[in-house]
């Protein structure tokens, strides 16, 4: 196992634009020792584990897109999702036969307390911000190959039992497993508002966004135009090109979450510039980072090592691929300096809003669109 942990960590120098950005080669040794002193080495899920302890060692909060996953990881979900809202993990949706647990606090997973679990989570995972931390564990824990890396939990278990709390009454299920479903390409429209849904950077088939475009661009008698980018976690920045001309020069309110992350940031921006308001929480990555992530497999393993920086900065013009920018911004830390990207009104989600069935995002985008509008009448 260990010659597997030592080929992946040449993978990543080798395809990474900078392994050593934050921390030296002889730096790694010592975290390499210091990890295997700590963690066993038996199977791939050690590997996994430890391979993605180091990675978060060297990279921090430097690099939240590089990582190891097994091979077909995306096949092994639980078919759920988690929220942390001020600090607790809760069950945030379900399926079918499984709305009784919905909102409900979670407090251990295989019978291990939640805080451990979350603190193992963390060990691993890179972020940028705090609310990038948040979508990190939250996405983590609905992958049952990196729950079964933990340290605390059995590498061998096929089922995850969840251990929740509601109304002061401790319950527990065996959590389902399989993907949740994805809306996108949506949209909707109340009076003069046009609803658009888009949660991923990517096409079912070709030019389903140039589709998608003409569709909407043949409605009439629209006003406002609601665009809905929680959840995007990112993708192909080039295909929402499309919407954004069709939006430029329109009344334009864009939902952010802690969920839109690399590709989808670009969208943000370009939404921004075009003179759109933003509502919701600060988005999961900063503006500038590493990232593109062509992957690598290798033995049972998929491999993701950024191979270029996104300056985000007015001062540098560069080649996002050169050796050379990476000295320049290590030379001059003021290029380095987190860019965050914030929304014009914050919304904060509570959990007794969710269980109320409120949306406080859109709730935030027509209480603007009503304000705006009795500006005008007068």
């Amino acid at each position: 196992m260990i010659d597997k942990l030592n080929k992946i960590l040449e993978i990543l120098e080798k395809n990474h634009l900078d392994f050593y950005f934050e921390h030296s080669k002889e730096e790694l040794e010592e975290y390499k020792k210091e990890a295997l002193s700590k963690f066993k080495l038996e199977d791939d899920y050690d590997v996994l584990y430890v391979s993605n302890y180091l990675i978060k060692k060297m990279l921090n909060n430097t690099d939240a897109h590089t990582c190891v996953n097994l091979l077909n990881t995306m096949d092994n979900l639980l078919e759920l999702n988690f929220r942390i809202i001020k600090d607790k993990l809760y069950i945030y949706n379900t399926i079918d036969g499984y709305q009784q647990y919905q909102y409900s606090e979670v407090i251990k997973i295989n019978d291990v307390d939640i805080d451990k679990i979350i603190s193992e989570v963390r060990d691993i995972k890179c972020s940028q911000t705090k609310t990038g931390e948040e979508f990190k564990i939250e996405s983590a824990l609905v992958g049952m190959d990196i729950l079964r890396s933990l340290p605390s939990l059995d590498s061998n278990t096929n089922e995850f039992k969840i251990t929740v709390k509601k109304d002061d009454t401790i319950e527990e299920f065996i959590a389902p497993k399989g993907r949740c479903p994805i809306t996108n390409y949506e949209y909707s429209i109340s009076k003069d508002i046009m609803y658009i849904k888009y949660s991923r950077c990517s096409q079912s088939y070709d030019n389903q966004m140039l589709d998608f475009v003409k569709n909407i661009s043949e409605v009439k008698d629209i006003n406002y135009y609601i665009v809905d980018l929680r959840d995007n976690t990112g993708g192909n920045n080039k295909i929402v090109k499309p919407l954004i001309e069709f939006l430029t020069g329109k009344n334009v309110i864009v939902l952010i979450d802690k969920y839109v992350f690399s590709a989808c940031r670009f969208a943000c921006v370009e939404l921004k510039n075009n003179g759109a308001k933003f509502i919701g929480t600060d988005i999961g990555t900063t503006l500038n980072c590493f990232g593109n992530i062509p992957k690598v497999e290798f033995d049972n393993f998929s491999i993701f090592a950024s191979n270029r920086y996104f300056a985000f900065h007015p001062e540098v013009t560069y080649d996002i691929n050169s050796k050379e920018t990476i000295k320049i911004i290590k030379d001059n830390k003021k290029y380095y300096e987190p860019i965050y990207f914030y929304p014009d009104i914050y919304v904060e989600e509570s959990i007794e809003a969710l269980r109320e069935g409120k949306d406080v995002y859109m709730d935030a985008a027509y209480e603007y669109i009503d304000n705006i509008s009795n500006k005008k009448e007068r």
